[in-house]
């Protein structure tokens, strides 16, 4: 029985459900800080390239400024993945390596987080499935003008402006083309090194123009409070899941100590290894959805799949359950990950309590695309109660995760007559406008109970400072998160003018 006839069937079916749970959890800070940008298209955007800003400009030109809209392109960029990785692996090895590469790439949770998210990590899976299909394009099948080199090109491009850092591809796609016979030889035909290197000199040259003039804002990144080792284990933990984690690292390391190396394994192993030193790197930056670029992955699990159909050290049986587990275990985590109703209906909520495993263990990964709009919500009443008008209020938030999904709730506020371009919720530690804008009221927004007083940067501005409110954030009867809103002024309240009547 061909059961591979169903792939394409199931694959319709799971983008499908996927597009359904866009809708059911909140943007995450990533997520809105790109939908903020998306509003105000620039050359670069600090945090963020351009082109994660351009394809949800496009996508909510369409279905409208919210969160199934821009999250749209997600699901299908995961569809096209996964055929490109089908496609690849079937060229590589053999239909059945092509069927289980599929499976295990469609089952992961950094895939399904992915399909329903619209980060970087989205974009980087994407742009990794179809650079390896371009190379391996521009090796086989030459076309007139080099047409598929410009291709690969383009897709490094790409690559560039969703996150500066992914630059990495050149590498790893060079060192995909060292490392076979066939890959030197195209190397050193003309015109190869000139298009790849010309385009990777354009990229570069736009980075840096940006960048001169914006205090070279896309090297700051948002730090997650970590250290790198617990972030690296967490996010691996999160995005993979144990058995895959096991399976992806044996295979890894299995393949590289063989020798000598065959064309199909060394041409994926070379592109992996840049891209995994990439994620070790950039991982404690990186706050969920995001675990990593996770562009190594699609190399990764086609190798995966060859070593499990190709080893002779294991038997049947033991591979067939190997296989079994892995893609058991990582389904399950998915949908405790995703939580749709149907998982919070059979009781598979998330439960992992920092304070209780000792670290071990990340929080809850839903608390960040949980709430905001409620939270919104609740900052316009207590404005109401407390007889302030918003167009006289400078909201500050503690930090920027805190700052960017609340900016983007309450975008429909008038903006700051001495920012209007700037998102009407700002960060610490220097929000614009702070010294410009000093007869408004400072709204300070911060997750931190314990705190009694705004910081001492908002101080010097506005001394007087008072909490009038503080509220839970609670999903599934769990809580969230819990804020604190503290009025700020230059003149004591009872002094302080509320606005024209």
């Amino acid at each position: 029985m061909n059961r591979q006839r169903f792939l394409p069937v199931a694959l319709v079916v799971l983008t499908l459900a996927r597009l359904a749970l866009l809708p059911l959890t909140a943007l995450s800070p990533v997520e809105a800080h790109a939908a903020l940008c998306s509003q105000q298209l620039d050359l670069w955007h600090p945090m963020t390239g351009p082109l994660l800003p351009l394809l949800m400009r496009l996508s909510s030109a369409v279905f409208g400024l919210n969160e199934f809209a821009l999250r749209f392109p997600a699901p299908l960029l995961m569809l096209g993945a996964g055929w490109l990785i089908w496609k690849l692996a079937l060229g590589l090895f053999d239909t059945t390596t092509a069927a289980w590469a599929a499976v295990l790439f469609q089952v992961t949770p950094i895939v399904n987080v992915a399909s329903v998210t619209f980060t970087h990590t989205t974009l980087a899976i994407a742009e990794s499935a179809a650079l390896l299909a371009l190379l391996r394009l521009a090796l086989h099948q030459p076309r007139r003008f080099h047409l598929h080199w410009w291709a690969v090109a383009g897709m490094t491009l790409l690559a560039f402006f969703t996150d500066w850092r992914l630059a990495v591809f050149a590498i790893a796609g060079t060192g995909s083309l060292l490392l076979t016979r066939r890959g030197r030889n195209a190397l050193l035909k003309w015109p190869v090194l000139p298009i790849l290197g010309g385009t990777l000199a354009v990229a570069l040259l736009v980075f840096v123009v940006w960048n001169l003039g914006h205090h070279w804002e896309a090297l700051r990144f948002p730090g997650t409070g970590h250290a790198a080792f617990r972030a690296i284990w967490h996010g691996a933990l999160l995005g993979y899941g144990p058995p895959m984690i096991l399976l992806l690292a044996w295979t890894l390391v299995d393949v590289t100590l063989q020798r000598p190396l065959t064309y199909a394994p060394a041409f994926l192993l070379a592109f992996a290894w840049p891209l995994i030193t990439l994620d070790a790197l950039s991982l404690p930056t990186m706050p969920w959805p995001q675990a990593g670029f996770a562009a190594w992955f699609p190399p990764a699990v086609m190798l995966a799949a060859a070593r499990l159909m190709q080893t002779e050290r294991l038997a049947l049986r033991v591979k067939v359950w190997i296989r079994s587990i892995a893609v058991l275990g990582a389904a399950i985590q998915s949908c405790v990950l995703l939580q749709p109703s149907l998982t919070r209906a059979c009781g598979l909520t998330w439960g992992f309590d920092p304070p209780r495993h000792a670290g071990l263990l990340p929080g809850n990964p839903l608390r960040d695309l949980t709430g905001w709009a409620e939270a919104a919500d609740q900052i316009r009443g207590t404005l109401s109660a407390n007889q302030l008008d918003p167009s006289r209020c400078l909201f500050i938030a503690e930090r920027w995760d805190l700052a960017a999904p609340l900016a983007f709730e309450l975008r429909d506020l008038p903006p700051l007559p001495a920012a209007p371009s700037q998102p009407r919720v700002q960060a610490l530690p220097d929000p614009t406008g702070s010294t410009s804008f000093p007869d408004a009221t400072a709204i300070f927004i911060t997750d931190d109970e314990s705190r009694l007083l705004p910081p001492e940067l908002i101080r010097q501005h506005w001394p007087h400072a008072r909490v009038i409110d503080v509220f839970a954030i609670t999903r599934d009867e769990r809580t969230a998160r819990v804020l604190k809103v503290f009025s700020c002024s230059s003149t004591p309240a009872n002094e302080k003018s509320k606005g024209p009547e």
